[in-house]
């Protein structure tokens, strides 16, 4: 960034939607340069759900440099094998991690979603204006200023906005349209769960089983839990639609 640009944009007030791991992160960034971030989330406190993914690449260095590496390798998972069993729970492949750290030069952990989020937010926590259970429901542009509406909230003004709220993102959809304008099926679902007390426990180990359209595998995490996740082929995605409406009669 510019001295001339960092200058024009400095004590800009900015809104991003969502308080996830990219919303947060931008608003460290920017608040490093001087411009004035506000977080909105339509959850009513920070999502601690979701998978157990692998961080490397050009997100272990942003973290490097946001000075959160400490806390995230101390969070994550330092995964020895990916290893693949038959219906009999007997081993018929897989392989070690140490091909993942030898891509990455060591520079490689799996951690949960949650956790990640977690540590970053504590990063921007009490010097950025956070709102949680509301989100954005209207947006109008002039020349120089965004006035939003909000769901719960007075409507205010700001200078830029930006969208960080995922896959069904309020702030794209109010912009551009609906979601079936952007979204291509791929013919798959996935689905993910942390269960309590599951046995057997295979430590640092992530076994896999899957079958022509189906895969399951699981990964023991602390505190005596172990996430399940679910892949499963549905080429016209009656199942996504079923569930769905399933979910919306039980609320």
């Amino acid at each position: 960034m510019t001295t001339g640009l960092t200058a024009a944009l400095q004590k800009k007030s900015v809104l991003i939607s969502g308080i996830g791991i990219a919303g947060p992160t931008l608003a460290y960034w920017l608040a490093l340069y001087g411009l004035r971030p506000t977080l909105v989330e339509y959850a009513s406190r920070l999502r601690t759900e979701g998978y157990v993914i692998d961080f490397w690449g050009r997100g272990f260095d942003v973290a490097e440099k946001m000075e959160i590496l400490p806390a995230i390798k101390r969070e994550g998972y330092d995964v020895k094998e990916l290893r693949l069993v038959g219906a009999d729970s007997r081993r018929i492949g897989g392989f070690t991690a140490d091909v993942f750290r030898s891509a990455t030069n060591g520079r490689y952990v799996s951690i949960p979603r949650g956790e990640l989020a977690k540590i970053i937010y504590q990063k921007i926590e009490g010097s950025c204006e956070t709102i949680f259970g509301d989100s954005v429901t209207n947006i109008e542009q002039s020349t120089d200023r965004v006035h939003l509406s909000f769901r719960r909230a007075a409507p205010r003004d700001f200078d830029i906005v930006i969208g960080a709220d995922g896959l069904h993102s309020v702030v794209r959809k109010l912009i551009f349209g609906q979601d079936e304008q952007f979204e291509k099926y791929l013919g798959y679902g996935v689905a993910a769960f942390a269960v309590n007390g599951y046995r057997p426990r295979d430590e640092d180990v992530y076994v896999s089983y899957g079958v022509p359209g189906k895969q399951a595998a699981r990964f023991a995490m602390r505190e005596d839990r172990t996430m399940f996740l679910f892949v499963f082929a549905d080429n016209d995605g009656r199942r996504i639609r079923f569930l769905l409406a399933r979910a919306l009669h039980w609320r």
